[in-house]
């Protein structure tokens, strides 16, 4: 997938514009596949002028938002997860190859910066137990703006009069899904890890 498609599944979510390596925080080094996609996507949210209003792009597909920070606020996500928000201590369960990229409700996407994988857990089950949601950083992105796109698309349609998300829906957005990552089955695999059909 090219930057230039990613772009354009994640536009109607918040503002791009490309950002040096140079914002980075943190101090490990920057993954390439990062410094690449904050370069060529570069999920801001901000205006040049002020620091207010939401930052990064935030993904709808039902439940929480999906958060992607600007890469100068990707450091600070660590916290919680890699180190005690409160004390500072490393969290011995935190993988050091574990880097979060963006979260759901504090449930963490997670680049493997050994493997180039992206990993999803679910916070409050004790210790970590990651599972592969994509190969590659642009699969998952692509794959979550996606999943936004089509309920965008369906709008008030995709719900019952409870709130509750339709059938028809839910077989709607693994449709699309399907279509974008190549077969109804890596369709099916990406949504189970998400637990998306139980949300």
């Amino acid at each position: 997938m090219s930057y230039t498609a990613l772009c354009t599944l994640l536009a109607p979510w918040g503002e791009l514009r490309p950002q040096p390596a140079s914002d980075w925080q943190g101090p490990i080094p920057l993954p390439a596949a990062l410094a690449d996609f904050y370069a060529q996507v570069g999920p801001c949210g901000e205006t040049y002028h002020a620091q207010v209003g939401p930052t990064g792009v935030s993904l709808d597909i039902g439940g929480n938002p999906v958060d992607i920070p600007p890469l100068h606020k990707l450091w600070q996500r660590q916290a919680g997860y890699r180190w005690n928000a409160v004390s500072g201590e490393r969290i011995a369960d935190w993988c050091e190859q574990w880097l979060v990229v963006a979260d759901q409700g504090a449930d963490p996407f997670i680049l493997d910066t050994a493997s180039g994988e992206v990993l999803f857990a679910f916070h409050g089950a004790g210790t970590w137990q990651p599972k592969l949601l994509a190969a590659t950083l642009q699969t998952a992105f692509g794959g979550l703006a996606t999943m936004a796109n089509a309920m965008a698309e369906l709008g008030d349609d995709a719900f019952d009069d409870t709130g509750e998300l339709l059938a028809t829906a839910r077989a709607a957005v693994a449709a699309s899904l399907a279509s974008y990552l190549g077969s109804a089955p890596q369709a099916a695999q990406f949504l189970d890890v998400l637990e998306w059909y139980q949300a």
